[in-house]
């Protein structure tokens, strides 16, 4: 029998760049400020692409070609327990920039805290919390 407490659920991030910018999300949450990159969970009967497509949709409302894996991450907290986040960089194909909706994104959501889609500048990331920060190194090498 597997206990659900040792399941590890699969996540999926987009690494999204347009010349010397970094596509983000501005979190305000418990009264942090911090950034991190759209994306979610890996829903059943769905592989990594399909999952990054639908966040990518759903949060900033555009269509990605997904190109290749950058960076994986594996982290455990009490609030989401065990996950395992996969990092990959993807080019925007399609839609419009700011027309996601996810539940995320409604008025009357019950996720907690706020979002806002924000363009960073590459040179720039450590003046961001930027969300893991063991990316930023990997994201300045590009």
């Amino acid at each position: 029998m597997i206990c659900s407490c040792d399941m590890i659920m699969q996540r999926v991030r987009a690494i999204i760049t347009n010349d010397k910018f970094l596509l983000t999300i501005k979190r305000l949450k418990d009264g942090e400020i911090y950034w991190v990159f759209p994306g979610g969970g890996v829903g059943d009967g769905e592989n990594h692409e399909q999952a990054l497509m639908r966040e990518c949709l759903e949060e900033l409302g555009v269509e990605v070609k997904v190109r290749k894996l950058f960076h994986e991450d594996f982290f455990g907290n009490r609030e989401f327990g065990k996950q395992k986040e996969f990092f990959y960089l993807c080019k925007i194909v399609g839609g419009k920039l700011g027309t996601g909706a996810g539940q995320e994104w409604q008025e009357n959501s019950k996720c907690e805290g706020t979002r806002e889609i924000q363009w960073l500048e590459i040179a720039k990331l450590d003046d961001f919390d930027l969300r893991p920060k063991v990316l930023k190194d990997k994201i300045l090498s590009l």
